[in-house]
């Protein structure tokens, strides 16, 4: 069922990035265009999530989910969105969660993905339009490759591809590059179309119940005209 969702995930976002050409003002290859950062953008998911009540009892509800990039910059070599309401936040959602904040920043090929202290993050890559450390919150390296994996600086050298992104898959065929996170408890895994950024979030946690599977239902690609 999961294999069968990312299909169609991966179709529906295809069919949304056909309606759109890149803005002027885009000097990196398509390849190399994969998170838009341009303010105004937004992006809408479906689907479902799990969590555990206060009584431990596991519930299941359907959720729609809007992530908007509030403030952006693209100086070339470095550029930054920062994202209000990101698929993470469906991870540990429970009724009472509210959007946070996350930055994407691009220094150079590689992609950062901050959580933590995002506005922060965003604020300090805007002001100076410097390059970030290449270790801190590294998210991936461009071309997308399968078989890439970037670790965080303090998780030690491992003999599998536990506690780092990896590039677990991507379609010849198809613009869609599947990246996963797993760890001991639990496993992240988003699919991205270069040019729309997340098009699926999948999380699933192995002990208390917190489960989210989210699909990319509408795209607004602010700064781009509809293609002729």
């Amino acid at each position: 069922m999961i294999a069968v969702r990312w299909v169609f995930g991966v179709l529906v976002a295809l069919f949304l990035a056909a309606r759109f050409v890149a803005p002027a003002g885009y000097a990196a290859a398509r390849e190399e265009i994969v998170f838009p950062f341009v303010k105004g953008t937004t992006w809408a998911y479906a689907g479902t999530v799990r969590w555990t009540t206060g009584s431990n009892h596991a519930e299941t509800r359907s959720v729609r989910w809007t992530s908007t990039v509030v403030d952006a910059f693209d100086r070339g070599d470095v550029a930054g969105a920062l994202l209000h309401g990101g698929v993470w936040d469906l991870a540990w959602w429970t009724p009472s969660s509210h959007p946070a904040d996350y930055a994407v920043l691009r220094s150079g090929a590689r992609y950062h993905l901050v959580r933590d202290d995002a506005r922060r993050a965003f604020a300090a890559a805007k002001r100076a339009a410097v390059r970030m450390s290449p270790e801190r919150d590294a998210w991936f390296d461009v071309p997308l490759r399968p078989g890439a994996l970037l670790r965080p600086k303090d998780v030690a050298s491992r003999a599998d591809s536990r506690y780092g992104w990896l590039v677990a898959a991507a379609s010849t065929h198809r613009p869609g590059y599947i990246l996963t996170y797993t760890t001991l408890p639990d496993q992240e895994r988003v699919t991205l179309v270069p040019g729309v950024g997340v098009t699926s979030f999948v999380y699933r946690h192995h002990g208390t119940v917190a489960e989210a599977d989210v699909r990319l239902v509408d795209v607004r690609l602010a700064g781009r005209r509809p293609a002729r």
